[in-house]
């Protein structure tokens, strides 16, 4: 996917955004090394059986969760710091491959910070090699469902 399309499924209404660039070889190693200690500790249990729902032959689970690290890891760029007393399970990326947006929802101290300034957090990943993939997180407006009033 080239950068231009990348940038093109970011939102139009940003108020705050990261990126981040996931190297999922040493994603990889970081999980055999830990024994799956880490995918347990950075991810709920619902994200980690939606990556297993929706990998595939060419996208193993545990790269779809380096993806959605690369999300979280956005997400704490834009927000200018992971809060105290908060942790990567406070942010949890709705994985969903082919999407160009995943929801994120924030808990904790990072759902207070999105409700002080009125935004919703998305994010989204995208391969650019073969082992790299481009992870962002924005701040956006909320969007109003069709029909809906004020």
């Amino acid at each position: 996917m080239e950068m231009s399309e990348i940038l093109r499924a970011m939102p139009r209404d940003v108020h705050a955004a990261g990126i981040d660039l996931v190297d999922l070889c040493r994603w990889d190693l970081a999980v055999a090394r830990t024994k799956g200690e880490l995918l347990q500790r950075v991810f709920t249990l619902a994200e980690r059986r939606a990556a297993e729902d929706g990998a595939d032959a060419d996208t193993p689970h545990q790269r779809l969760l380096g993806k959605a690290f690369g999300v979280k890891e956005g997400v704490v760029k834009a927000v200018g710091g992971l809060p105290k007393g908060a942790a990567f399970k406070d942010i949890e990326v709705e994985v969903a491959p082919g999407e160009p947006a995943w929801p994120v929802r924030l808990h904790g101290e990072l759902e207070r910070w999105a409700t002080e300034r009125g935004v919703e957090m998305v994010g989204g990943a995208h391969d650019i090699g073969d082992d790299m993939a481009a992870a962002w997180a924005a701040a956006r407006t909320p969007v109003e469902p069709e029909g809906s009033t004020p």
